[in-house]
């Protein structure tokens, strides 16, 4: 049977700080990368350094507080590790706090290297910010859901509740694998179609047939695309205006060579959630969220 522990906010102070505001455009150009056209600048990706601070109460503990932190020991009395694999009490009641003691003890549970969101991607606080994960550190799903109460992290329940968005890290053999695992078009492969002017300088094309419409265009090393149904009267064209107004406000990480996002219009039914792909190094993370500016704002604050 899984334990329950408690992770106290005082704890937890040090990876709170390094939270904040993680959606917003002025504090994230360091860590991701804009995906505008000629217009913008590329923004530098660099890694958050991570801080670990040193406990020990006895000389048998001393060898596992180096990356167990005294943040993490619920118990002055325990000489080992504590485990925060299962269910985990958590005391934070707002979202964003929340989160933060989530995100501490996924990188306990996943390693401390691991990227992750840093923001809800929703301001809304009566809908309480739930997660839970499955995986290790090369492999990993991370669950978000809503709820009108705050439950326990990894709380068995919440596997049968209805995600609003997933976030996961495959990991490939090598990085050629991880990159054909991209759904990358160039420009030069769509040239030729019907071109759609998408706002801020970016033109895209529409190829339709078969009762579809495919929008496509890209941005720096992001390669995008809006799926509707003709038949359906759907036009992708309000969605992709969407996506790249949201762009000129969040800035997307920085995939070591492509990234892809796909994206239907809203009135599809049984159509594929939103969803970001990118590359870095042999690994592939992807996030999907049910709404559109959600996903965005998530993904932005990657790291």
């Amino acid at each position: 049977m899984k334990k329950t522990l408690i992770v106290s906010l005082a704890a937890l102070a040090l990876v709170l700080a390094g939270c904040g505001n993680q959606a917003e455009k002025q504090t994230q150009a360091t860590s991701s990368d804009k995906v505008s056209t000629s217009h913008k600048k590329q923004a530098q990706t660099k890694k958050a350094s991570s801080t670990t601070s040193t406990s020990s109460s006895s000389a048998s503990s001393q060898s596992s507080s180096e990356t167990g932190s005294s943040q993490a020991q619920s118990s002055a009395t325990s000489s080992s590790a504590p485990d925060y694999s299962g269910q985990v009490q958590i005391s934070a009641t707002q979202n964003l706090q929340r989160l933060g003691q989530f995100n501490y003890l996924l990188k306990y549970n996943l390693g401390k290297e691991i990227v992750i969101p840093n923001n809800p991607g929703y301001n809304d606080e009566s809908k309480k910010l739930n997660v839970w994960y499955e995986g290790d550190g090369n492999n990993y799903s991370i669950h978000y859901s809503q709820a009108a109460s705050g439950q326990d992290f990894n709380a068995n329940s919440l596997r049968d509740v209805t995600d609003y968005a997933v976030f996961t890290k495959k990991t490939y053999g090598s990085a050629s694998e991880a990159q054909a695992e991209i759904n990358y078009q160039t420009a030069a492969m769509t040239q030729g179609l019907p071109k759609v002017n998408l706002g801020y300088g970016i033109i895209g094309t529409i190829d339709s047939g078969a009762g579809q419409k495919y929008l496509h265009w890209n941005e720096g090393r992001w390669s995008l695309g809006v799926h509707a149904v003709a038949v359906n009267d759907e036009d992708p064209v309000p969605t992709a205006r969407k996506v790249v107004e949201l762009l000129e406000q969040y800035y997307l990480p920085a995939p070591d060579n492509y990234g892809s996002g796909s994206f239907s219009v809203a009135s599809s039914s049984g159509q594929q959630a939103p969803t970001l792909k990118w590359q870095a190094g042999n690994s592939v993370y992807s996030l999907e969220a049910k709404d559109l500016t959600v996903l965005v704002r998530m993904a932005s604050t990657v790291k």
